[in-house]
Order: C-alpha cells, then structure tokens, then sequence
C-alpha cells in the first residue's frame, strides 16, 4: 500500500522582512493572500501526509479549517522560548489512523546562555497493516565555518538520531523530514545516513529547494528508513534569480514530494 509525503517549509509571517524579499510584491507577502494560495498550492499536491516547518498558530487553524474539507487532519507543536511558528502533520484520513505523537524540545545550548527553543514532532500513524513512524523537524541554521562545538544544527540532528534509536521499534519504517538549513554534503544529512535512512531525493544532484540570499542550494528533505522505498517526484527547477516567494510559489521554499511503499 503505497502513500505520498510532502516536506514543505510554507514561511511564517512572523519572519518576513520585506528587505529580504525585494523583487516579491507586497501583495503576494501579505498573509491575506498567502494563507489562502497555501491551502490551494497545498491541495493541488494532492499528497496523502504533508510535513510542514514554520507553521504559525494562525496559519495552522487556516489550514486546517480547508483541509479538513478534503479529508485531512492535522496535528500541531508549537517552538518554545516564545517563538511564533511551529511544525504541522496533516494526514489523509482514509489513508493513515494517528496513533499518537510527542514533542522532543532539543537541549542545543551548549555554549549558548540557553536553548533554541526548537523541536521535533515524533509521531506514529498506522498505515494499512503497518505503522509508520515520522520526525518532522526544523533545524537551525548555522553561521559557515562555526566552531563544530557551536553549531546548534548538528546537535539537535545528534538528539534526534538518539531519540529514533530509542523508539526505532515502535513502528515498522520511518520518514525524517524538515528544512535542515544544510547542503546534502552537511554533517546532519551525514549523520542520518549512517543510522540508516537516505534520503529520498539523493539522485537530483541539481535539485535544489531555496535560494535565500541569492543561492540556491537543496536544504529541505524527506529521508526514509530501510523499511520503505522511494520514488521522488522531481522539484520545480529553481536558480539564484528565481523570485520566491511568488504568484506561483507562496513561500521562500519549494516543496518536495516522494511516492513511499513498503517493502515487505
């Protein structure tokens, strides 16, 4: 029984500044038409699981309000340390049962005077005669060249890996999925790798999914266990000068989607 899953960073408002986007219209950042095209963009993906990073509380109930019309339902943690967004699983109901989830908030302080106040929504959804296991998560972006001992990115991968290992056997396969503000070449991807997922889009060696700053680069993933196989859909084709967000794409990221079966 095979199901689609989508990562998709949709951009929280709390985070728009509109210097960092100068070539969008301001008609296309406001929130008034952003939240709408979002609940369109995302159900002509038509995707049986979405795992969204940077989800507003408003955001979240805009969207479930639609998309429960087509049949999802959705489940919500918000950041800590007083930040505005948080991550989002919505299901299609005819195809997945939630059987439950829970929040791990990263301890990534480290030489910080406290924690970033990320997390990770873990969550388990019964799918047919199985039962998927999903880490939906968000991780810091890391100045380059930081210390290894600073970098908050490569800590709460470490704390993720740990928690996977440790509730490895609750499910039959896992997805690992999020913006891990890393190229493919990171330590984090590097470090899922070896504790056995891959990642769904690894043969797109050009695909890339933002291009913040004016670089384009792939930094959004969906890794999948050894229990599945995927068949990756290919990304929109982005470059440095592609306007994001835009009429077309309603966040700073692009999508991506991969066509998942189990095994055995």
């Amino acid at each position: 029984m095979a199901f689609t899953a989508v990562s998709y960073n949709i951009l929280a408002t709390a985070y728009i500044q509109r210097a960092w986007y100068p070539r969008t219209p301001a008609l296309i950042l406001n929130p008034a038409w952003r939240l709408p095209a979002l609940v369109q963009y995302l159900a002509k993906l038509n995707a049986d699981l979405f795992c969204l990073q940077e989800v507003e509380p408003e955001s979240f109930v805009a969207l479930r309000v639609s998309l429960s019309d087509l049949g999802y339902a959705g489940e919500f943690v918000r950041k800590l340390a007083g930040r505005p967004d948080g991550l989002a699983i919505f299901y299609r109901s005819g195809i997945f049962d939630w059987l439950g989830a829970r929040v791990v908030a990263f301890a990534d302080g480290g030489g910080f005077a406290h924690d970033s106040g990320y997390v990770a929504q873990l969550a388990r959804l019964r799918h047919g005669d199985k039962t998927l296991g999903v880490i939906n998560t968000h991780l810091t972006w890391d100045p380059p060249n930081s210390a290894r001992e600073l970098q908050r990115g490569l800590r709460q991968i470490q704390q993720c890996v740990a928690e996977y290992r440790l509730t490895a056997g609750e499910a039959d396969g896992w997805i690992v999925s999020g913006d891990f503000n890393v190229a493919p070449e990171g330590e984090p991807v590097g470090l899922l790798r070896q504790a056995g997922f891959d990642f769904a889009h690894r043969e797109f060696a050009d695909a890339v999914t933002c291009n913040m700053g004016g670089s384009a680069r792939m930094i959004d993933y969906l890794f999948h266990s050894t229990a599945l196989s995927a068949a990756p859909s290919a990304p929109r084709r982005i470059d440095d000068q592609t306007i994001l967000p835009s009429a077309e794409e309603p966040s700073d990221h692009i999508p991506i989607m991969a066509h998942f079966d189990w095994l055995d």
